[in-house]
């Protein structure tokens, strides 16, 4: 499956829920920019989930070892092109997903038709890790326990580590709510091979499960001035408890969608998400990202003829365009990677999905 995206400058804004910078409690790290909903229910909902939960990981700059060198030594220090990072957006299905069989993989060429691949950027839903949790406490909220299929699941801060990536990972909520359970927490994660600067998180409104978005600048060495953001979310699957679950939920990741938009920048930025969209391309959700992006959306089913539930999006300048494809592996997970790159408009065939 491969599609070419087109990416325009500008978009159309909508009124989005009423955001406002969030106090700091046990879960939210001074060194993000914290956002969340203004209502005080939200607010009390949010604190349940906040309190299951440790601090964001924070790792700006690719890791190094302990001459000083980068754990992987880049192919090259030239400057880059941002037609030189290939972009990928991924549901790990809480650390199933084999990352380091991935990246082996990607940075071989075998997912790139022959093209090694040096410089990429991980978007990362349902990544978990099981260190720096808090004990479990009855006052905290916390999900159902998602089991790992393997043997064990992969924590994203070792990981990060043992490949020499930045890592940013913010946690949305609790995996499992009991004592007797071992303390993990799963959220978002944006992975690279170069610096990240500005983290973001912005907490999701909602009636369920606690969602929180993240975005950061990628500081590539690069002789161009403008800068390039990355943006990673998970909407929410279902609805609230006391409506229709699944047909509830359609109202519910169009509020989610639609509060975080202010917050993205308007140019230059590509956004990894499984959007959970129970009725794929048609819902309220997808169009208005449509609409913000001006851009076509490729997606992949995690059962074929059922569900379209993960997308990049792009925005760039009109003489750029992106050109996408699906993995044909899961590498482990429920979720097959999308891959997606920037390329001159001019030098890109493009194709109707």
């Amino acid at each position: 499956m491969v599609s070419s995206l087109v990416g325009v400058g500008g978009c159309v804004r909508t009124k989005p829920p009423v955001m406002s910078p969030s106090t700091a409690e046990s879960c939210r790290s001074a060194t993000v920019r914290w956002f969340g909903p203004a209502d005080s229910r939200d607010r009390e909902r949010l604190s349940a989930w906040c309190a299951g939960v440790g601090q964001p990981v924070l790792q700006l700059v690719p890791r190094v070892n302990d001459t000083g060198n980068p754990v992987v030594k880049p192919a090259t220090t030239s400057p880059l092109s941002i037609e030189d990072v290939v972009f990928v957006s991924w549901n790990v299905h809480v650390g199933n997903g084999d990352l380091n069989a991935f990246v082996r993989d990607l940075r071989a060429g075998a997912l790139t038709d022959g093209k090694p691949v040096n410089h990429f950027v991980l978007m990362l839903q349902e990544a978990v890790r099981g260190r720096d949790v808090p004990a479990y406490a009855r006052r905290a909220s916390g999900a159902r326990r998602i089991a790992a299929r393997a043997s064990h699941a992969i924590d994203i801060v070792d990981v990060s580590r043992d490949l020499g990536l930045s890592l940013i990972y913010v946690p949305s909520m609790r995996n499992g709510h009991s004592a007797r359970l071992e303390a993990t927490d799963r959220g978002s994660a944006i992975l690279a091979t170069f610096p990240l600067g500005d983290p973001i998180a912005v907490e999701l409104p909602g009636d369920r499960q606690r969602r929180v978005a993240i975005f950061a600048k990628l500081l590539l060495p690069s002789e161009s001035a403008s800068p390039v953001s990355v943006g990673n979310v998970h909407l929410d699957a279902l609805g609230p408890p006391r409506r229709f679950w699944i047909f509830g939920s359609s109202s519910v990741r169009h509020r989610q969608v639609k509060a975080i938009a202010p917050l993205m920048p308007e140019t230059n930025f590509v956004l990894g998400a499984d959007l959970n969209t129970w009725h794929g391309p048609s819902e309220a959700a997808t169009r208005f990202l449509e609409t913000l992006f001006e851009t076509r959306v490729s997606s992949v089913r995690d059962r074929p003829g059922i569900r379209v539930l993960d997308y990049l999006f792009f925005r760039f300048a009109p003489n750029l365009a992106a050109q996408c494809t699906v993995a044909a592996n899961d590498y482990g997970s429920d979720h097959h990677p999308l891959i997606g790159r920037i390329v001159r408009a001019q030098s890109a065939a493009l194709m109707q999905p």
